[in-house]
C-alpha cells in the first residue's frame, strides 16, 4: 500500500494547468498580502515614530511655556515685592522728613509699574510741600487711576487750592460722587474755596457742616472758630473766640488756636497785657516755633518788657547753628530798628555761620537798615550768592541807586529782573526785597500776575498797594483782572461795581454787576450800599433808601456804610444825612468818595432853610 507521503507527491506531481494557474493566483495573493502587511508595519513604525517626535515637540513647547510662565510669574512678584518694599521704604522717609529719598524710591516704583497709585500719592505729597506745580498733575493722574475714590479727588481739590487752580478745584469736587459729597471732607474743602474766593458766608455754612458731620475732628472747629472771630458780627466774633478758647486745652490745637486769638487780638488792637500773656504761653508750648518765639520777643521789645535783654541773648543762642532762624532774628532785629545791635551779633559769630543761604541776605538788610550803602555795595559786589545771585544784583542796584549812580543802578536792577523773571518764586523773593521801592515791586506783581499759581496772591497785593495809595484807577485795573479770572467771587464783582460807578467806567455793566451781587447776599451791608448807590447813579434815590434802611443799626453806624447812606439821604434832602456823612468820613475811602461826600455836605448846605 502506498504511503500517504507518496500519495501526496503524486497528487501535487499530477497538477493540471488550471491548478497550476490557480495557484499561481493564490500565491500572488499571498505575496500582496504579504507586502501589505510588511507595508502596513512600516507605516506602523512611521506613525509610532511620527507621534513621538510629536509628544516629544509638544512636550519641549509646553516645557519652554511652563518655563516662560514660571518666569514671568516670578518676574511678576518680584516687582510686587519690590514695589511693596520701596513703597515702605519710601513711606518711612517721608516720615523721617527725608523727602528726597522718599520721591527717588516712589520714582523707582513707578518705572517698574508706572500705574503704582501708592507711589504717585508719594511723588504728589512731596511736590506739594516742595510747592512744585508738579504735583496737580500726579493728583489729577492719580483720580483717573482711582475713579471711586472720593479721598483721592479731594485731594486733588486741595491741591488745586495750594496753587491757586479754582477751576481745577471746582472741577475735582463736581466729580465727586453724591455719597461723597456728604462727607465732613467735602465740605471742608468747599469751605476752603470759598475762603479762597472771599465768599466768607458761604465758607462759614461749609465749615459748620464740617464741624456737625465730624464733632471729634478739632482741625474743623479751629477753621470754624478762626474765620468767626474776623467777623464784624458780634455775636460770630463771641463765638469764634469761644471756640478757639476752648481748643487752647486741647495740646494738638493749642498752638494754632493761640495764633489765631493773638493775630486776632492785634487787628483789634486789644490790650497788651493780655497779648503778651498769650504769646508767653505759645513760645513755651512743646510744638512752638521760632517765630513764635520771635513773636514774643517782639511784644517783649514792645512793652518794653525787663526780661528782652535776656530772652534776645537767649534767640541769639539758639538761632547760631540754624541759618533760617538765624536770619530770621536777624531780620527781626532790622525791622525794628536794632541794626547796630545786628551787626555787633553778625560779627561775634563764626564766618561758616554768616555764609550759609539765607543769612547773607539777612547782613544786606542790615546794611540797608544803617543807610550804609558804601558798605552794602561793597558786600555785595564781592560776594557770590550762587542760585539766588538775582538778588545779589537787586540788592547792588538799591546801593547804587540811593549812591545817586543810576546807570549802574539800572544796569543791575536789569539783571537782577531778567535772571528772576523766569520762575514765579524768584520774582516772589524780589518782591520781598523790594517791598519798600514803590514801582519796582508793582512792576514785579504784574509780572507776577501772568503766572496762574501766584496770580491771585499777586493782584490782591496790587489792590492792597493802590489801597494804600488811594490809586482809584489803578485799582479798577487790578479788578478788571481779577473778575476776569474769578468771575464767581462776590467780593471780587462787588468791588469792581463799585469802583467802576465812582469812574463812571461802562456805568451800564457796573449797575448791572451790582445788582446781581447783591441779590447773592442781600443781607451784606458792602453788597447793599454799592448796590443802593448804582440805584442812585440812576436817580432812583427812593429805591437807594429803601435798600439802605433794610440793614440794621450795627451796619448802618459801620463808617464805610454810614457814609454811602448819608449819600443817599442826602440825595433825598434829609438833613439827617450829616451825622452819617461825618461818620462816613472816619472811614478809608477813595477820593471819589471823598469828593461824594464833600458834594453831599455841600447840597444840604444850600437846602438848609435860611432864617
Amino acid at each position: 500500500m502506498p504511503s500517504v507521503g507518496d500519495n501526496s507527491r503524486g497528487i501535487i506531481s499530477a497538477r493540471t494547468p488550471f491548478t497550476l494557474c490557480f495557484d499561481a493566483m493564490l500565491d500572488s495573493i499571498q505575496r500582496g498580502l504579504d507586502s501589505k502587511t510588511e507595508g502596513a508595519e512600516v507605516d506602523l513604525l512611521y506613525h509610532r515614530a511620527e507621534r513621538f517626535y510629536l509628544k516629544l515637540a509638544l512636550g519641549g513647547l509646553l516645557g519652554l511655556i511652563l518655563l516662560i510662565g514660571a518666569f514671568w510669574g516670578g518676574h511678576g512678584l518680584y516687582i510686587k515685592w519690590q514695589e511693596k518694599r520701596l513703597i515702605r521704604y519710601a513711606t518711612l522717609a517721608i516720615e523721617r522728613g527725608e523727602d528726597r529719598n522718599a520721591a527717588l524710591a516712589a520714582r523707582n516704583v513707578l518705572e517698574l509699574n508706572p500705574s503704582s497709585v501708592s507711589a504717585a500719592r508719594i511723588v504728589a505729597q512731596v511736590a506739594e510741600k516742595a510747592g512744585d506745580q508738579s504735583a496737580l498733575d500726579w493728583r489729577r493722574k492719580i483720580a483717573q487711576l482711582e475713579p471711586k475714590s472720593v479721598e483721592d479727588r479731594l485731594a486733588w481739590a486741595r491741591c488745586a487750592l495750594q496753587f491757586n487752580d479754582v477751576r481745577t478745584t471746582r472741577r475735582a469736587l463736581s466729580e465727586v460722587n453724591e455719597e461723597g459729597s456728604k462727607t465732613a471732607g467735602y465740605h471742608a474743602v468747599a469751605a476752603l474755596l470759598a475762603q479762597a474766593q472771599h465768599q466768607d458766608e458761604k465758607a462759614d455754612s461749609e465749615w459748620a457742616q464740617a464741624v456737625a458731620l465730624a464733632p471729634d475732628d478739632k482741625t474743623y472747629q479751629l477753621q470754624l472758630g478762626t474765620l468767626r472771630i474776623r467777623s464784624p458780627n458780634h455775636d460770630q466774633h463771641t463765638f469764634g473766640e469761644a471756640m478757639l478758647s476752648a481748643l487752647r486745652n486741647d495740646p494738638t490745637q493749642r498752638a494754632a488756636a493761640t495764633r489765631a486769638l493773638i493775630e486776632n487780638a492785634l487787628a483789634r488792637k486789644e490790650n497788651a497785657a493780655r497779648l503778651l500773656q498769650w504769646a508767653r504761653e505759645l513760645q513755651a508750648y512743646p510744638g512752638a516755633t521760632f517765630s513764635d518765639q520771635i513773636l514774643y520777643l517782639d511784644f517783649l521789645h514792645q512793652t518794653q518788657d525787663s526780661q528782652f535783654a535776656a530772652y534776645l541773648t537767649e534767640l541769639e543762642k539758639k538761632s547760631a547753628d540754624s541759618p533760617v532762624n538765624l536770619r530770621g532774628l536777624l531780620g527781626w532785629m532790622s525791622q525794628n530798628n536794632l541794626n547796630l545791635l545786628a551787626l555787633d551779633l553778625v560779627k561775634s559769630l563764626p564766618s561758616e555761620h554768616l555764609e550759609k543761604w539765607p543769612v547773607p541776605m539777612a547782613r544786606a538788610d542790615i546794611h540797608a537798615g544803617l543807610h550804609d550803602w558804601r558798605a552794602l555795595e561793597n558786600f555785595v559786589t564781592a560776594a557770590n550768592w550762587g542760585e539766588y545771585d538775582f538778588l545779589r544784583h537787586a540788592y547792588l542796584a538799591r546801593a547804587l541807586h540811593m549812591q545817586d549812580k543810576p546807570t549802574a543802578s539800572g544796569r543791575e536792577w536789569a539783571a537782577a529782573v531778567k535772571a528772576g523773571s523766569d520762575q514765579s518764586d524768584r520774582l516772589v523773593a524780589l518782591i520781598q526785597v523790594t517791598s519798600g521801592w514803590k514801582m519796582e515791586t508793582e512792576d514785579l506783581l504784574w509780572a507776577l500776575s501772568k503766572y496762574p499759581a501766584k496770580q491771585n496772591d499777586a493782584l490782591y497785593a496790587l489792590c492792597r498797594i493802590y489801597a494804600k495809595a488811594n490809586d482809584t484807577r489803578g485799582l479798577y485795573r487790578v479788578l478788571l483782572r481779577l473778575f476776569e479770572s474769578n468771575p464767581s467771587e462776590t467780593s471780587v464783582e462787588n468791588n469792581l461795581a463799585q469802583i467802576s460807578l465812582l469812574l463812571h467806567a461802562d456805568p451800564n455793566e457796573a449797575c448791572r454787576l451790582a445788582s446781581d451781587v447783591y441779590h447773592k447776599a442781600p443781607s451784606n451791608p458792602a453788597y447793599a450800599s454799592t448796590y443802593a448807590y448804582s440805584l442812585l447813579t440812576r436817580g432812583d434815590a427812593k429805591g437807594a433808601l429803601q435798600i439802605m434802611r433794610s440793614l440794621n443799626e450795627e451796619q448802618l453806624r459801620d463808617p464805610s456804610i454810614s457814609a454811602y447812606y448819608g449819600i443817599c439821604l442826602a440825595a433825598a434832602r434829609d438833613q439827617s444825612a450829616r451825622g452819617f456823612l461825618e461818620a462816613g468820613r472816619k472811614a478809608n475811602l477813595l477820593p471819589e468818595e471823598k469828593s461824594l461826600i464833600d458834594k453831599a455836605l455841600t447840597n444840604l448846605d444850600l437846602q438848609r432853610p435860611t432864617r
